[in-house]
């Protein structure tokens, strides 16, 4: 059972009709390649469900890139939240609410269930309020519980503007050109510690790397 969550209010629903095909017109217009393990990508097919891994400040476009594939994703229960889920439920996602300050071990119990089921999962492990790219243990836990591969990617466009919220949110100026890189899967054995979350961090900020530096070769 996820976290109480926020009723939209009349002023939440203007601003999730508006967003909603903004987002997926501002989407078609970039020009996307995929890089690293592509085998992980959303149009692939994976041998089993992934755990996507993911920075908070990637989510606009990784919501729009990774559409109707039937998606399960953490999303908090703040009012922010409630926006950004109303929107992901436009493009085919399942939200389940809770972070780590509120609902999340009933969030960590139904994306468990959703991942036994075969489902894709996503997960932004530095999410909802930082620090920027650190991760929080909830994505291990969940790995752990599930067998299932974390799969970190990242996102970068040529062109963007960074907003000035604590995660320094990425939104790409149109007809831009972007990339999502894939990184290597992360098997997390039951018993699994520290050392796997520092090789998560690692493998994510790899592929960040990877992607901020892919335009500027």
């Amino acid at each position: 059972m996820s976290a109480t969550t926020h009723q939209p209010t009349f002023l939440d629903w203007v601003v999730i009709l508006i967003a909603t095909p903004l987002v997926h017109f501002l989407g078609l217009t970039l020009r996307i390649r995929e890089e690293g393990q592509t085998q992980w990508g959303p149009n692939a097919r994976q041998p089993e469900a992934p755990i996507w891994a993911l920075w908070h400040e990637t989510i606009l476009m990784s919501v729009w890139h990774h559409r109707d594939q039937d998606v399960h994703v953490m999303i908090s229960a703040s009012r922010d939240g409630e926006l950004i889920a109303r929107i992901a439920q436009f493009f085919g996602y399942t939200p389940v609410r809770g972070s780590s300050s509120r609902g999340g071990r009933e969030a960590l119990s139904s994306l468990i269930s959703y991942l036994k089921a075969g489902k894709r999962c996503a997960i932004t492990p530095d999410g909802p309020r930082g620090p920027r790219r650190e991760i929080k243990i909830g994505v291990l836990s969940l790995a752990r519980m599930t067998d299932c591969p974390i799969v970190p990617f990242a996102f970068e466009a040529e062109h963007c503007w960074r907003l000035r919220s604590w995660d320094k949110f990425i939104i790409p100026k149109p007809f831009s050109r972007a990339v999502f890189v894939y990184g290597n899967p992360i098997k997390v054995p039951r018993h699994g510690g520290e050392d796997h979350l520092k090789q998560i961090q690692a493998e994510l900020d790899r592929v960040t790397l990877e992607a901020e530096k892919y335009f500027k070769n």
